[in-house]
């Protein structure tokens, strides 16, 4: 399926496995459950990824909605570090129709894996209670300013209030946050 939807083109994609061996420092895996990510930020280090997609439209302008086969044996990432949204966010404005970040964390349930998720969104406070029930998770947060209007001209992701809210509720439900300020 391929559609435009306010002017972002959607696509939906199959993959054999939504979990990748990462060689980040972090290690453990790389998890994206999208390709492509629509907040569009003028200086995303994930861009290069474009080249890999197969898509021509311009960065921010496209998001690929992954399908992949359940995770069947969750226990096999047990002490490993998964990281979701090393080259997208999970938590993109299209998660919340798609949902592919929750059904991930809902097959992660049990795994006991150290989950690390990097947002800009305040969507993930909707996934509170899946992230409780998992243990070991950490959401980081990136912020490049503190200035709404130089974060509009930047970004389309959520905005710096809407995110310091959204961290104060997961820390304020035990949930460990980091945020990254950019300068």
């Amino acid at each position: 399926m391929e559609e435009v939807i306010n002017g972002i083109l959607i696509r939906e994609v199959e993959t054999k496995n939504i979990m990748t061996k990462s060689s980040l420092p972090v290690g453990g895996y790389s998890v994206n459950p999208y390709v492509g990510c629509t907040h569009a930020c003028k200086y995303c280090y994930a861009s290069f990824m474009k080249r890999f997609t197969g898509h021509k439209e311009e960065w921010g302008t496209f998001l690929d909605v992954k399908h992949w086969p359940e995770i069947k044996n969750p226990k096999k990432y047990a002490g490993q570090r998964v990281v979701i949204g090393s080259v997208t966010d999970g938590y993109n404005p299209q998660e919340e129709q798609y949902g592919n970040t929750r059904k991930l964390l809902e097959q992660l349930i049990g795994s006991d894996a150290d989950i690390l998720i990097c947002t800009k969104s305040d969507l993930v406070v909707r996934d509170i209670d899946l992230l409780k029930k998992l243990g070991r998770v950490t959401v980081s947060w990136s912020i490049n300013t503190l200035d709404e209007n130089f974060k509009n001209d930047m970004d389309s992701a959520s905005s710096i209030e809407r995110r310091i809210s959204a961290m104060k509720q997961v820390y304020e439900a035990g949930i460990r946050i980091i945020m990254v300020i950019y300068k």
